[in-house]
């Protein structure tokens, strides 16, 4: 309770003196503290003034992305949410038509994200027609407990249910949300998620015990360091740098949560969302969710689309903004969501279904919105359909064969 009490004053800015140090000499002596952090720990711990400034030179190589973002921000203002009862705030960007007729798009970030990481599908999206939203999530200490804040939210900015977007540890949130709360959701794409966080937790170990009561600058230099470094197009070394400068601006309390959520072991339960209604996004290459992970979540939607991005790194949604809301946009049309609410004509909709759920709808909207786009993009797997166009393909026969008798 005292390294709790302690953490929290050090985030709020009470004071940074030798009673702080005093205290993590006992954590250290407790077994509390890895004295592997506690270097990084002093030399990132800043004073009153703010952050530390070797951060600062790193951020000019995504200032193209600050720009964008910045322009972005002076035409769509951060929306705030109290969750009632509590101190607990959501935050959120919005864009698009604000007609009950038009389903809404929902962004979730992943353990180092804002409301500021989709901005260029909000932006995108709501010029075509569609009603999207980015949100920030508060501080919770447990998936239920996150799924319950969720479902408050959408109260809140009135939406009975919505198609969710979730990005690392915000896809591992939302399969929860899924599992519990069925009604509210109408879709789903999981981009670079997973399905349990138990090798987290096993990497984790005894870290996962004190991160609630470390201090700011520690919580930050261990969600930093999960970046990977070199061996990268510039592109995706840009977006690690812009989400790098939002880490500077989230609090303790928060970047604990994540934290603690992502390294506490937990498994998501069986959905009963439709497997048709699920696309999962992949990047190219190498991510920070191992590829057991990737194979994990893969099987366990088997009857998922799979959507193989070109672009590399954890933030493809930044990296390469054009090619993430292609395949975003594909995904609503191939669930009957179109721009301004528009409803699809006859011709678009299967035999016998309600939505486009077949491989064809979903080629077709493919192609509509590719058109006049370079071939650069990744591809889509509806491996269902392939199957079952394997099985009523004509069986070839040598002709020159002598027949059997």
């Amino acid at each position: 309770k005292c390294l709790h009490f302690l953490a929290r004053a050090v985030r709020r800015g009470h004071g940074c003196g030798a009673a702080v140090f005093r205290q993590l000499g006992h954590a250290i002596a407790w077994g509390l503290l890895p004295w592997a952090y506690v270097p990084s720990l002093c030399r990132n711990m800043p004073g009153r003034g703010g952050h530390s400034s070797s951060f600062s030179a790193d951020v000019t190589s995504g200032c193209t992305i600050g720009e964008a973002f910045a322009k972005f921000q002076s035409e769509h203002a951060l929306n705030k949410v109290v969750q009632p009862r509590t101190n607990l705030e959501w935050a959120y960007h919005q864009a698009g038509p604000a007609s009950a007729a038009s389903e809404a798009l929902l962004f979730i970030h992943g353990t180092s994200g804002t409301a500021a990481a989709f901005f260029y599908q909000v932006q995108a999206l709501a010029e075509k027609g569609y009603r999207v939203l980015s949100a920030q999530y508060p501080a919770y200490d447990s998936p239920q407990e996150w799924c319950k804040g969720f479902d408050h939210f959408l109260d809140a900015v009135k939406f009975r249910s919505v198609h969710v977007f979730g990005a690392g540890l915000g896809g591992f949130l939302v399969q929860h949300f899924a599992a519990e709360y069925p009604h509210r959701l109408r879709s789903l794409l999981l981009c670079n998620a997973y399905a349990t966080t138990n090798p987290f937790a096993e990497k984790a170990g005894p870290l996962t015990s004190v991160v609630h009561f470390s201090p700011t600058p520690l919580l930050r230099k261990v969600v930093l360091d999960m970046f990977p470094e070199g061996g990268m197009e510039l592109s995706a070394q840009q977006a690690i740098n812009f989400i790098a400068h939002q880490v500077h601006g989230i609090s303790g309390d928060d970047l604990a949560s994540r934290l603690s959520l992502n390294s506490t072991a937990s498994s998501v339960g069986s959905l009963r969302l439709e497997q048709g209604r699920i696309t999962l996004m992949e990047s190219n290459g190498e991510t920070m969710v191992p590829d057991e992970l990737r194979r994990q979540l893969r099987q366990l939607y088997p009857g998922a689309r799979l959507a193989q991005l070109k672009a590399g790194g954890d933030f493809p949604y930044l990296s390469r903004p054009d090619e993430a809301t292609l395949f975003v946009e594909v995904h609503m049309r191939g669930v009957g969501v179109y721009p301004h609410g528009a409803t699809p004509g006859p011709g678009d909709l299967p035999a016998g279904r309600e939505l486009p759920l077949a491989a064809p709808a979903l080629a077709e909207a493919s192609a509509s919105c590719t058109a006049g786009l370079e071939p650069s993009v990744g591809v889509w797997r509806d491996e269902p359909h392939i199957e079952a166009q394997s099985a009523r393909r004509e069986q070839w026969t040598n002709p020159f064969e002598d027949d059997l008798l």
